[in-house]
């Protein structure tokens, strides 16, 4: 209890005194920003934004501002968990330093129950062969989910767990695959994993363990008026007692700590050495088109997944001198965007995280949410209109 309450004090120190006033004057900017402060309780919007300045010998200070972040208060933190999932898994592969795994193994899932399947091809890999790494790039470039559910069972319950808990992240329960056909029952078995040396020889063997039961930490872990379960429409509120938690200040601290590991405690830093560091920042923030393994279509298109921007404007031209390094959600009509921006013509860094709930008719599974009229502009308008304050803002120098 000790150490939890240092860690906590800690942050506080790192982070800075928290207030409102710069989030307040940007929400007065726009009609899509007044229009979401103006009705809290309809669309639920969190959003923190982080300032760093850098003291006269270079070292970085943060200051945190909060709008509303309540972590009482459940979202569906929908795919921005493939965040966190991403750094532990190179933790694990790594932790045993006898076996030499890296993100490059190549390695075979076998399926240990109903939901899961084989995999020892993998035709978007550079070798065609699954690794771990390569799970990684196709969760953190655009999102995907089978790449999620083969990580997630590599690492288990238990360990996901355990390690939230020692980095301070007390309410995270990532507890969930992205299959609906897996129950909370089969979230807890897991594929067996084997990994190969590059003469095809067995170098390990892995099945994750998930020994306990695992629940949403939030009471009230209840959604809208109503829901579809299939083709019926069961009138009350959707529990997620057996979904992923994950709240917005949890997150934001999770790519703060990927971005400025040096800035925080051993003790709250990822098990990361620079290259693996290096290799997930990369990744957050390359685009679709940049990457040769897997190649992407169109249907990526440049700004795809970049929310606190560019929205979901398919036609925008990107602006090459800012790089965004972010993770995205969207599901159950939440959106949520946790984004490092840099400017390397400007020297402008900032960190913005928001998520904002949108479903006007209350019914969940309806595919009726207001990602388009309301969410993307309200996510575009915000992060450009932060971007803006920050050119305009006086550095802080100590």
């Amino acid at each position: 209890m000790r150490f939890f309450l240092f860690t906590l004090a800690t942050v506080f120190f790192i982070l800075g005194c928290s207030n409102r006033r710069p989030l307040q004057k940007v929400l007065k900017s726009q009609p899509i920003l007044r229009e979401v402060a103006r009705n809290k309780k309809q669309y639920h919007a969190q959003i923190i934004y982080t300032q760093i300045n850098r003291d006269k010998k270079g070292a970085l200070h943060f200051k945190n501002y909060r709008y509303h972040v309540d972590t009482s208060s459940y979202f569906y933190p929908a795919s921005t968990v493939k965040l966190i999932v991403s750094a532990l898994a190179i933790e694990k592969l790594l932790e045993d330093s006898s076996v030499l795994l890296t993100t490059a193994t190549p390695l075979k899932a076998f399926a240990n129950g109903t939901c899961q399947s084989d995999e020892w091809v993998d035709s978007t890999a550079k070798i065609n062969t699954p690794t771990i790494g390569h799970y990684i790039r196709k969760m953190l470039l655009v999102s995907d989910n089978e790449a999620y559910n083969r990580v997630f069972d590599f690492l288990g319950q238990d360990y996901i767990q355990q390690r939230c808990i020692a980095l301070g992240f007390q309410e995270a329960r990532i507890i969930q695959r992205f299959d609906p056909l897996c129950n909370a029952a089969a979230n807890r078995v897991h594929n067996r994993f084997e990994f190969y040396n590059t003469d095809s020889s067995l170098l390990y063997s892995n099945t994750a363990l998930t020994t306990s039961i695992y629940n949403n930490p939030i009471k009230n872990a209840s959604v809208g008026d109503s829901y579809y379960l299939g083709d019926s429409l069961i009138r009350s509120p959707k529990s997620f007692r057996y979904n992923n938690n994950l709240p917005l200040e949890t997150t934001h601290q999770c790519l703060m700590r990927l971005i400025f590991p040096s800035s925080f405690p051993d003790s709250l830093q990822f098990k990361l050495p620079p290259p693996e560091y290096h290799f997930v920042k990369s990744l957050l923030g390359m685009y679709p088109f940049e990457s040769d393994f897997p190649k992407y279509d169109s249907s990526y298109f440049p700004a795809y997944k970049k929310y606190l921007f560019y929205g979901k404007d398919r036609s925008a031209l990107l602006d090459s001198d800012l790089r965004i390094y972010n993770a995205v959600g969207q599901a159950y009509g939440f959106t949520t965007d946790v984004a490092y921006f840099e400017d390397s013509l400007s020297k402008i860094s900032f960190f913005l995280s928001a998520t904002i709930y949108t479903n006007a008719d209350g019914i969940l599974n309806d595919n009726k949410y207001e990602y388009e009229t309301i969410a993307l502009p309200f996510m575009k308008a915000l992060g450009q209109e932060i971007y803006q304050y920050e050119r305009k803002r006086k550095r802080v120098d100590r």
